[in-house]
């Protein structure tokens, strides 16, 4: 497991980047989604290794405000990951943007807890796996997600 935290001015965490073998989780904790941190959080994916490949899950379960831009940066990334190959969900916790969520795009993974995010993915990459083994008629077990 490796993590990649970025660091504000007072040395308190505004994010951490969590890498797993089947997935990366980047963990918001402020409690304001703004374009600074969107900002941060997009240098932070394009600069580190492979970052920008492979499933993600958004924990947004700290965040109580989202402004526009980093709703629509937050899509690209989305939209992004499924044009790859990938799957993409977002956590929200307790979080009151559930809605603000829903009502952005109704087709976006939105799940409680990080559990049901890993779960979702380990679905959808089971999917994938059907699916491309009866193209090619391969038919090996995948990995389990860690």
């Amino acid at each position: 497991m490796q993590n990649h935290p970025i660091f504000n001015k007072n040395l308190r965490y505004m994010f951490k980047i969590d890498t797993r073998e089947k997935y990366r989780t980047i963990r918001v904790e402020k409690d304001r989604f703004d374009a600074n941190l969107t900002a941060d959080i997009t240098n932070a994916l394009q600069n580190a290794d492979g970052l920008l490949e492979g499933n993600l899950i958004w924990d947004l379960s700290e965040v109580k405000q989202i402004d526009e831009d980093s709703l629509s940066i937050l899509e690209i990334i989305y939209e992004s990951c499924y044009a790859n190959g990938y799957s993409c969900c977002i956590v929200y916790g307790r979080s009151p943007l559930s809605k603000t969520l829903k009502n952005r795009n109704q087709h976006w993974n939105l799940v409680p807890t990080l559990s049901e995010a890993i779960d979702l993915i380990s679905l959808e990459e089971m999917e994938r796996f059907l699916q491309q083994s009866s193209e090619t008629g391969q038919h090996d077990e995948p990995e389990k997600l860690s």
